[in-house]
Parts: C-alpha cells; structure tokens; sequence
C-alpha cells in the first residue's frame, strides 16, 4: 500500500468508529474464491484469488450544525495459485494486494444547502467522466434553482477491475484533476448545465475540455437529451450526442439519436495511444421498447456507422419472456458490419435464462459470436455460464458461478467463482 492508501484507511476507519450513532448503517461483506484461466505473455496460466470485499455505509447522522454520511467500500486479495502474475494492481513478485473502492465524508449543511465530501469517491459530474479520486468535491444550491458543483484531487485507479496494462481510470492518466458544473433547474420541465474539467499529469496537460448537457421534456411523453464536450488543447469537438424519446402509446417507447464522436480525445493528451485511435465516427439510429404482450418484452436497436472509412451498420433484437414471476428466459440477436474493413465485423447469438425454486436461484447464459474475418485463426467464439444461488440464513446467501468456453486467444477456458455474501441493514434509535 501507499503512504496515500494508509492514510485513507486510517481515516475511513476513524470516521467509521465516530459514526456508531448513527441511525442507519449497512454493512455488506462478501468472500470469493475464483479459478480462472488467463494468457500472459504467450502461455496460459491459471490464476486462484481469494477476494474480501467490505462494504460499509452509515447515514443519518443528524447534528445541530449538519447531516453526515460515512461510506467506506474496502477489498483484499491472496493469490493462492503457485505461479503467479501481476494482477488487480498486485506486483508479480507478491500474492496479497488490495484497495480502496470509495472512502469519504459527506456533510449536508445550511439546511442542505451545502453539500462537501471528502476522500477517495467518484465524481460523474458534466463532463469528468466518472472519474476516481482521492479530494474534495462540493455542491451549492443556489437560490431560484441554480446550482454549483466542483471538484479538485488526484485520479486514482479502479485496481478491482483491473487485470493487466497501465492503469488509468476514465481514460485518464493523470497527477491531479479538477472541474465543476454550472446548472439551472426548472423541475418537471428542464435541467441545463455547463461543465469544465482539467488535468495534468506531471506538469503536462491530460485534458482540457468544457461540455454542456441537458433534458428537456416539453410534455410527459416526450423528453429531449443531448451532451457534448469541447477539447481546449485540441481545439476541436470530441463528442455530440442528442436523443429524442417518445412514448406514444402505453408499453411503447421510441428512442432516435445521433452520435459524434472522435474517439482520440478520449484518450489522456500525453497518451501515445491517442495518435493510433479510430477516425472520428457518426453513429445516426435508435431503438424500440415493447412490452405489451403478456409475460413478454421485446428490444430493437439499430445504428447506421458513418466513418471516414465509410459506412456501417450495427442491428440488435431481443425477446424476453417472464412466464412466471420466479423465471426468465430471452434470446438476444445482433449484428455488427464495421465501415473499416469487410472483414471486420461479427454476428452474435445469446440465449439467456433464469428460475427460482425451493430458494434455489439458477441461470444460465450461452453466448456465440462468429466473426466476418479470423482472428488468430478462429472464426467464432462460444461461452457458457451458470450459477446456482442459495440463502443461507438471514442476510446470508452463497452462489456458486462457473463459465466454460472456445475464444480465439484461448482453445478452451474456465471461470469458477464459490462467493459468501453478508448484507444487512441495521436501524438505530438513540435514547436522548
């Protein structure tokens, strides 16, 4: 661990033993052991982690000068496989690693009109996109509906998620961030906001991008949305997305919307890999919900490519039935023609299924895709997965989870995951 995580640890613990008077804490602890199958450098190997993950949340924590909120999301890894590699942020020459998810603070004040949080979080204000960091973020409501958010840290790397390759974390590999949004609210009809995020990396810029958003809905049937951002460094757009939705008739809603996008300036600016990122892209098309059909759903998408390359196409149906309100089953279609290349471009078959009986919760997912052009040779992949799920006792539950299946980087490769989770929700009333 880092000086910096300890820190974090230490002060997420210290927050969490004040917070004992707290009217509502949930806790949530859950053990995994996995065995998977994973190509490094050439050759197979099979990795055994053994995973605790830790989730605490206290809330309702009335004072005379504020409400607070303490959330602490904590985990911890041994990899019990004899030959190891570097994984979840762990070095090669060790089995033990583990992390921080969320760790902060949150303090309501002047009657919720202030809203500070401190320590490792997440931010999905405007334009950040869901950036990690360890800092401060702040929100202010402001009178006749106007509101400010901003933030300032240091981007942190989700190492749960991460298997291998540099970490970044939203795409951006930096030293320090910081950005807010401006918004105006008209509730019931209109939600506007300009945002700005910066960030540096050593001294060199990583981004340095404005956007704007909003969701207007003239009426209950219809709402309008729409987002984008600027590059200042590149001087250029990097994204414009808008989207009509309607709801003509009861269980039916219609979706048509129009994306650009310039995939390199999503990339960190001192990133290498921004100068082989794709063409700028134009994706026009939309989608159909439908679920008037007793016990069935259906999903349609579809979006035309334009790229500089030429054009594309990308067609999605799917069907889901509840034939009773303990099981499910589906099947999924799909089809992807890429505008770079004839042979770049894949169809996908899914079939997907769940049921409950006797408190014993089973699924099972097969999912096939066959590829325009071979990859390493193969022309499809084939995976399987199932698990079986049981509760135990109260706020106990175990599931047992296994995947199998053909890809073209691996002849035949396996998932299998035993986990024990513990959730609960405990109330607590203080006797003044």
């Amino acid at each position: 661990m880092t000086n910096r995580l300890r820190l974090m640890v230490f002060a997420a613990a210290l927050a969490l033993a004040g917070a004992a008077r707290a009217d509502t804490v949930r806790a949530s602890s859950t053990t995994m052991l996995l065995a998977r199958q994973d190509f490094r450098d050439g050759s197979t190997i099979t990795a055994v982690p053994v995973y605790e993950l830790i989730d605490v949340n206290a809330s309702d924590m009335h004072t005379r000068y504020a409400d607070f909120e303490v959330a602490l999301s904590t985990w911890g890894s041994i990899d019990l496989a004899d030959k190891r590699f570097w994984q979840n942020g762990a070095s090669v020459d060790s089995r033990f690693t583990g992390d921080v998810n969320v760790g902060f603070v949150r303090a309501d004040l002047l009657n919720h009109a202030l809203t500070l949080r401190l320590g490792r979080q997440m931010i999905a204000d405007g334009t950040s996109r869901m950036v990690q960091i360890d800092g401060a973020a702040a929100e202010v409501r402001l009178p006749a509906n106007f509101g400010l958010t901003g933030y300032a840290g240091s981007p942190v790397a989700p190492r749960f998620s991460t298997r291998g390759g540099t970490e970044v974390v939203g795409n951006l590999a930096a030293t320090f961030t910081t950005g807010g949004r401006a918004y105006w609210r008209y509730p019931g009809l209109l939600d506007l906001g300009a945002s700005v995020v910066m960030a540096t990396n050593g001294g060199d810029p990583a981004r340095q991008d404005v956007g704007v958003d909003f969701k207007l809905t003239p009426h209950h049937l219809i709402v309008l949305t729409g987002s984008g951002f600027w590059s200042l460094y590149e001087d250029r757009i990097g994204e414009a997305a808008v989207a009509a939705q309607v709801f003509p008739v009861h269980h039916l809603d219609v979706t048509v919307d129009y994306r650009h996008v310039e995939p390199d300036l999503f990339l960190s600016r001192n990133s290498i890999l921004a100068v082989f990122a794709a063409d700028k892209r134009n994706d026009v098309g939309g989608a159909v919900h439908y679920g008037g059909i007793k016990f069935v759903s259906l999903d349609a998408d579809y979006h035309y490519l334009i790229e500089d390359a030429g054009h594309g196409h990308w067609a999605r149906l799917k069907g889901t039935a509840h034939p009773s309100v303990s099981s499910t089953a589906g099947v999924e279609l799909s089809y992807l023609k890429n505008a770079a290349s004839v042979d770049n471009g894949y169809k996908q078959a899914r079939l997907f299924g769940a049921v409950e009986l006797y408190k014993v919760t089973g699924t099972l997912d097969l999912n096939g895709y066959f590829y325009d052009g071979a990859i390493n040779g193969e022309k499809k992949s084939l995976l399987a997965t199932a698990t079986i799920a049981y509760p135990l006792w109260r706020g106990w539950r175990a599931t047992l989870a296994g995947s199998a299946g053909t890809t073209p980087y691996m002849e035949s490769q396996f998932d299998l995951m035993a986990k024990l989770v513990y959730d609960q929700i405990y109330a607590v009333r203080e006797v003044q």
